[in-house]
C-alpha cells in the first residue's frame, strides 16, 4: 500500500523533501549536543598543584586575585571550531616542513570550511592523502610543497578530492 503511494512522482518527492529536512535537523541537534559536550569539559583539580580548593575560605577574606582567575584551558576549546566535521590527521613525511608541518605533526582539518586559493588542504591525489597549500589561477588548480614553484602539482581537470581545509597543526617538539 505504501509502496503504490509513493511510486506516484509527486508524493514520493514530498516524501524525500520531509526525509531531507528530518535528516538535516537531527544532523543539527546531534551537532549541537556533541559541541557543548566538547565546550563544557571541566579537567578535574590537581590535588598535588592546587593544595587548597577555595583559597578565600582560609583567611575569611575575598582575594584580590578572584577576579583574574580563568578556566583551565582544554585544547578541544582552542582548536575545534565545528566538533562534528573535524578530523585528525599524522604527518609521516617533512615534505610540509617549510609550513611548519613536520613528520608527527598532527594536522587537524575541518570538512567545513570551502577551500579557496592559500588554504591548506588535505586532499585525496593517486591513492593517498596529502597535506599541501592550494592555488588557484583562474580555471587552473595546483597543489603546492612551499612558496616556490617546488613540486607543485597541476590537477587541473584531474580527479582529486579535497577533504577538507587545514586550520592547525601541532608539531612535537621533543628531543630524540
Amino acid at each position: 500500500m505504501l509502496l503504490s503511494k509513493l511510486s506516484k512522482p509527486k508524493t514520493f518527492s514530498v516524501f524525500l523533501n520531509i526525509l531531507k529536512t528530518f535528516t538535516k535537523n537531527i544532523s543539527n541537534f546531534v551537532a549541537k549536543i556533541i559541541s557543548i559536550m566538547l565546550r563544557e569539559i571541566e579537567i578535574p583539580r590537581n590535588e598535588v598543584l592546587e593544595t587548597l580548593s577555595d583559597p578565600s575560605k582560609v583567611t575569611g577574606f575575598v582575594s584580590p586575585a578572584e577576579d583574574y582567575l580563568n578556566k583551565r584551558l582544554h585544547i578541544s576549546q582552542r582548536i575545534v571550531r565545528d566538533p562534528v566535521n573535524t578530523y585528525y590527521f599524522e604527518a609521516d613525511d617533512d615534505q610540509m616542513k617549510f609550513f611548519g608541518i613536520t613528520k608527527g605533526s598532527i594536522v587537524v582539518v575541518d570538512k567545513s570550511i570551502k577551500p579557496v586559493s592559500g588554504s591548506m588542504v588535505v586532499c585525496f591525489v593517486d591513492t593517498e592523502f596529502l597535506t599541501r597549500k592550494l592555488i588557484l589561477k583562474g580555471t587552473n588548480r595546483f597543489l603546492c610543497v612551499n612558496e616556490t614553484n617546488d613540486g607543485v602539482i597541476n590537477i587541473t581537470n584531474k580527479d582529486v578530492t579535497i577533504f577538507g581545509v587545514v586550520t592547525w597543526a601541532c608539531s612535537p617538539h621533543h628531543l630524540k
